[in-house]
């Protein structure tokens, strides 16, 4: 029976990760390569730049994910095909939330290439190379150690990780606004709302039997979900809106946020209700 959950606990995330990753492509595609490629038939622009944003774009919004669920999927021992397709899945998650911390920190002077192309392909790259380096060294670690043949969640220096990936960016800028002196309520919203949302995912657990431990990363792998989720359902809402709607006031884009965000938080929902029963 414990065996059992415990599949079903991984094919829930494993569904729900495959579905984001295809919505995750679908959103680029509308919100960024097809507009800029529509941009291509445009005589008055400079294709050659334009298709050089476009690609960089793309692969870098996707490129991140896929290695980290490449590197993931390769640090199974186990034949068992789900346990390769759950680690995948782990490391997607870890991935995107190391992608966009590395997003906010990067700074690269404009001075320091002559080329603005080269500029602009080195910052989309540059994520992807973090999160293999950073997800290769955890990968080995991990098979070396004596944990190897359980769960990467069981796994404490993954799980320390994947919490730094999700607070990073809210205490950057939590840290940023003091040192500017520009702190305000507002500089802490984005750590507040991680504090509530991982609460509300251990406390949902707090019945079950799991360790202290446990309920720890699951929430962890909680918030994350809901992250990539809001971070999707927002550039889609946003791109279609856009179609729609291609001279939005200022009302209507509020509008076209919120519902973006609301749609996430009920796939979040849906998920953690199903997620929850199954562990």
């Amino acid at each position: 029976m414990v065996k059992a959950r415990r599949k079903n606990a991984h094919l829930t995330l494993v569904v729900t990760g495959y579905i984001l990753f295809f919505l995750l492509v679908v959103a680029t595609l509308v919100s960024t390569t097809i507009p800029l490629g529509v941009m291509l038939f445009d005589p008055r622009v400079l294709h050659y730049n334009v298709a050089i944003i476009a690609v960089s774009l793309t692969v870098g919004a996707v490129l991140p994910v896929l290695i980290g669920y490449s590197i993931g999927d390769r640090s199974v021992k186990s034949k068992n095909k789900l346990s390769h397709h759950f680690n995948g899945m782990l490391f997607s998650l870890l991935g995107y939330g190391l992608m966009t911390s590395v997003a906010v920190l990067m700074f690269i002077p404009e001075d320091i290439f002559g080329d603005d192309n080269l500029r602009i392909i080195i910052m989309n790259l540059l994520p992807g190379i973090a999160v293999a380096i950073v997800s290769a060294i955890i990968a080995v670690a991990y098979m070396r150690s004596r944990q190897a043949k359980q769960d990467i969640l069981e796994y404490r220096p993954f799980t320390i990780l994947l919490i730094a990936s999700i607070i990073g960016m809210p205490v950057w800028s939590l840290v940023s606004s003091v040192f500017t002196n520009s702190f305000d309520m507002y500089s802490a919203i984005s750590l507040i709302i991680v504090v509530i949302l991982a609460y509300i995912s251990y406390a949902t657990l707090r019945k079950k039997r799991l360790t202290v431990f446990q309920k720890a990363s699951w929430s962890a792998v909680s918030v994350s979900v809901l992250f990539v989720m809001a971070y999707i359902s927002s550039q889609l809402v946003f791109a279609i809106a856009n179609y729609l709607l291609p001279y939005a006031t200022m009302e209507e884009q509020i509008i076209v946020e919120i519902v973006g965000y609301s749609l996430a938080l009920a796939g979040w929902v849906i998920y953690w209700i199903k997620q929850t029963k199954e562990l």
